[in-house]
């Protein structure tokens, strides 16, 4: 009973530790970056090459905070992969886990930007790589929320905002290719997007624990 409890508590806290730990994170090594915009550059500018502070955002920020979700899912799986659609949900998000965890240890080039085919300088094969991942990272967590969200009953307010939670987020990722002046923000809240669904589903994981028991 103790351990379940313990289980059941953890799947509450463990995404707010990750959100937490990313905000503070980002906040204060954005505060002491010269010159940094919380509006129209990326989180992983932070963390790119040459950046002042780029291993304390990557090993310290980007890297440590997936890892309480990565203990997260290994305890949603336990309660919630009942089902097929469950299952490949939860190996969605934790393919989103893993493929931040890579973009941490792939870090961009100079302030994340991109350079033309012709300029005399070009994307280092370790950037487009980490613009790769992040560009199916995102995706791949929004598909993922999707059916456990709608396993929920559908009297539940998972299951209500289900669809318009993803076409969000859905709306959010492609307004940070479409209006790259303002990519850090959209960036920003499309991260707090799929943090507030994890938090929802641990909540409910937690509680539907307690009433099958």
């Amino acid at each position: 009973m103790v351990s379940r409890d313990i289980q059941s508590l953890a799947l509450v806290i463990l995404p707010v530790i990750s959100l937490i730990w990313l905000v503070m994170g980002v906040g204060i090594i954005g505060a002491i970056m010269p010159n940094y915009s919380h509006v129209s550059q990326f989180m992983s500018a932070l963390g790119a090459v040459s950046a002042p502070f780029a291993n304390w955002a990557n090993y310290a920020v980007f890297l440590i905070a997936e890892i309480p979700l990565l203990v997260f899912l290994a305890l949603l799986s336990r309660r919630l992969s009942k089902t097929r659609a469950q299952r490949i949900s939860i190996l969605l998000l934790l393919a989103y886990t893993i493929l931040l965890i890579f973009a941490a240890l792939l870090p961009c080039d100079v302030a994340c930007d991109s350079h033309e085919s012709g300029s005399e300088f070009k994307n280092t094969s370790t950037h487009i790589a980490h613009m790769f991942i992040a560009a199916i990272a995102y995706p791949l967590a929004l598909i993922g929320l999707l059916p456990l969200f709608l396993s929920a009953p559908k009297n539940t307010i998972m299951h209500r905002f289900a669809v318009p939670l993803v076409m969000t987020g859905f709306c959010l990722f492609f307004a940070i290719v479409f209006m790259p002046e303002t990519q850090g923000l959209f960036q920003r809240l499309l991260e707090v997007l799929i943090y507030v669904q994890l938090i929802m589903l641990g909540f409910y994981a937690a509680s539907n624990v307690k009433q099958t028991e």
